[in-house]
Parts: C-alpha cells; structure tokens; sequence
C-alpha cells in the first residue's frame, strides 16, 4: 500500500473517532463541527485528503484524540500557520498514529487568529492556549492522565504561541497577585518544533510579527512577545528542533531560545540538522536523518519521566 495512503486512512479513522470540544463558552461542551472556514492547503502536494487549514476562527477547539492504552501523558497541540490559519491536519491530525500507538492522549487546539486593528485584544491567542490547558489538566483524570505528566508541542508561529503563553503565566506566578488557576495551566514539559520565537527584525518571521503586531510595532511589544527576552526559571524542560536551511523561519530562532532558556538554568535539549526546511512535520521529511524527530522527542520526553 502507498504509504501516503496509509497514513491518510489513519488519520481519517482517528479523526473520524475524536472529540471535538468547544473551549469558548461558559460550560464547555462537545461540538459536532470545527470552528471556521476549512480549506486544503494550497502547498498541498500529495496524496494526502486530510490536509486541511483552518481561517477565520471564531470559537477555540480541541480535537481530542485517545489512545487505547493510555500511558498518563497528555500532549496538547498547537500547529503553526504564521498567525494567518491553523494547519490541522499537518501540524495536527497527521501526528496521531505514531502518538497515539506509544500511549499518548493528544489535544489539538484550534485557536483564534489575531487582527492587528485598533480594539483588538492580540492576546487572545495565548488566551485560547491557557484555557486549554487549564482544561486538559481540569478533567486529566477522565481520560486516564496524570496531572503532572501534560505537556505542550508547539510548531512554527504555534511554538510561538507555546513559548509565551507560558511566559505569561510564569509573570502571573511571579506577582502578588497570581491567580491559582493560571498557575495551574503551566505545562510540565515544552516541545518547540523549527518555532518562531523573537519579534526583531533581523530574526522574526515577518507574517507572523505583522499578523501579531501589525504593520507598526513599537520596540515595548517586540520586547514582550519575544520569548526568548521572557524566559524565567519557572519554565518546564524544553526540547527544540530545527533546520539550518530553514529559509522562513530562521534558525536563529530556536539558538536564542536555547542560550535564554540556559542563562536561566532551564533544562533545555536542542537538536539542529542540516536539512529539512520548514513546515515539514511528519510527512514531508521522511528520507533526512530528521525525518525521525518523533522519536527523539519521545526518548526526551521518557527521560524526563513523561511515559
């Protein structure tokens, strides 16, 4: 069978099997659809049906996927999309087999995109992502998950959106007036895959500075949505990936979030490979020695005791 083929079927069977959870409303509650205007990417290049993109979101979502035999550890998604749309099935669905067979209960979140107008509360991005872990580790107990044990992966503008999210509440944690439930959305372990990290200029990924910010960004905002400039040793254990000759979103990148992450004693594993571009996921990276991430990943994550 065509392996394009076969992973397609698994991710249509495992979509077709999840749950679809409404995070917008005051009792959350299962939903019957996804939020948003869906497309298929129009970089798609294979035999993959399930390659859809998510725009104009108007509710957060996590798509829940259970494993038969859970392991305890949950791991909650967040895909890449430059802050323009979500890539669901890339950055998402597609990641479900190989997790799902180690034991791991995935949640792929769906989240509102930002518009740089006047009024607009940029933050709801990262609001999306907290209140989705607060979530996850609220009702862990319902799907066999030990509170201690829910991790975060982010890709590209979605590493982003992972990175600060839990700046922000490690800065809620830091004030006098911290509210116990954010704390409690803190993740216990960070995935950062080829992400965008800092707002500057000679290092940013601009749609995603542009989406995020808007055309006139001040020099206080591009400090405080880099989250290489916001670390604090209250941040989890991270694993970092990236490229060399990833030529949309600089490598750079991931080497400042390292050297951040260090300067404040954060346990932080990075791996860097030549090649492999950007946005290549599972799928797309097959024949290139980082084609086995996944892996990597889960080893660092079972050193860490998150198996």
């Amino acid at each position: 069978m065509n392996k394009d083929r076969s992973l397609n079927e698994m991710m249509l069977s495992l979509f077709n099997k999840s749950t679809i959870v409404d995070l917008s409303s005051e009792t959350i509650s299962e939903s019957k659809s996804l939020s948003g205007r869906i497309y298929q990417d129009p970089e798609h290049n294979g035999e993959f049906e399930l390659d859809r993109v998510l725009t104009d979101i108007y509710a957060p979502q996590l798509i829940i996927f259970l494993p038969d035999k859970p392991n305890g550890t949950g791991i909650l998604i967040i895909p890449g999309g430059g802050y323009q749309a979500v890539m669901l099935d890339k950055e998402g669905t597609a990641l479900a087999p190989e997790f799902l067979s180690q034991g791991y209960t995935l949640f792929v979140l769906s989240y509102r995109l930002p518009s740089p107008v006047e009024g607009e509360n940029i933050n709801k991005t990262f609001i999306d992502a907290i209140s989705a872990m607060l979530y996850i580790r609220k009702n862990a107990d319902k799907w066999h998950l030990q509170r201690h044990r829910i991790g975060v992966l982010g890709f590209s503008a979605g590493g982003h959106i992972a990175s600060t999210f839990v700046n922000q509440i490690c800065d809620f944690k830091r004030s006098s007036d911290s509210k116990e439930q954010e704390i409690f959305a803190i993740p216990d372990f960070v995935g950062l895959i080829y992400p965008v990290i800092s707002m500057k200029d000679d290092v940013t990924h601009p749609g995603s500075r542009k989406q995020l910010l808007g055309d006139n960004s001040t020099s206080e905002n591009i400090i405080q949505y880099s989250a290489d400039l916001n670390v604090t040793s209250c941040f989890p254990p991270v694993f970092l990936l990236h490229c060399c000759d990833d030529d949309l979103v600089s490598i750079e990148n991931s080497l400042l979030m390292y050297r951040g992450l260090i300067e404040k004693g954060v346990s932080a594993e990075m791996h860097l490979y030549e090649k492999g571009g950007h946005g290549f996921s599972i799928q797309w990276a097959t024949d290139l020695p980082v084609g086995g991430w996944i892996k990597l990943f889960m080893d660092w994550m079972y050193s860490h005791g998150f198996k």
